[in-house]
């Protein structure tokens, strides 16, 4: 497993071979939110790279660790990720020239033969962190006692008094 995430696609655009194969990690850059990260910014980038006319299209997965608190007891959270990629690249002259690439017209740019995985890799890992991690579903927080966690039919059962300006609204039946 090679410890770098740009890649030389001379040979592909040459058409000496027909695709590259990938099993690479590498670090990111910036590889966290304000409630998660990726651990240590690590992740590996397994899959193929191969010529589509002038675009280079990655097919693979991205696999790494995220780590975050819990939303509830504030303690450390880890899991894995594993975020299927299909990403196209193209030269910068040519992505004006072929617009039908690539269904979001979405380009990743090539720079003299060379693709780098690393701002892909950092935009899917991030975009696919948990916003609001929870260490389990019964986790009771901090402190149960001051602050007890509610379920949605305890929320249900304990709902605040209805406005008597409304209360009418709850006698109206539709029989259809």
């Amino acid at each position: 497993m090679e410890n770098d995430l740009r890649v030389d696609c001379t040979k592909l655009q040459d058409g000496k071979v027909r695709r590259i194969d990938l099993d690479r990690q590498g670090t990111l850059s910036e590889p966290e939110l304000r409630a998660a990260s990726v651990v240590d910014g690590v992740v590996v980038v397994k899959g193929a790279v191969t010529a589509a006319g002038p675009a280079l299209v990655l097919n693979g997965v991205l696999e790494g660790r995220w780590s975050a608190e819990c939303r509830r007891c504030l303690q450390e959270v880890r899991g894995d990720f594993e975020i299927e990629l299909s990403e196209v690249f193209q030269e910068e002259s040519s992505q004006e020239e072929s617009s039908n690439v690539g269904s979001d017209g979405e380009f990743w740019p090539i720079v003299e033969s060379w693709i780098d995985l690393e701002p892909l890799a950092r935009e899917a890992a991030l975009v696919n962190l948990p916003m609001a991690a929870l260490c389990s579903e019964d986790c009771a927080g901090p402190d149960p006692d001051r602050f007890p966690t509610r379920s949605e039919e305890s929320a249900t059962e304990t709902s605040a008094p209805i406005d008597p300006r409304w209360a009418a609204l709850s006698e109206l039946r539709f029989d259809d």
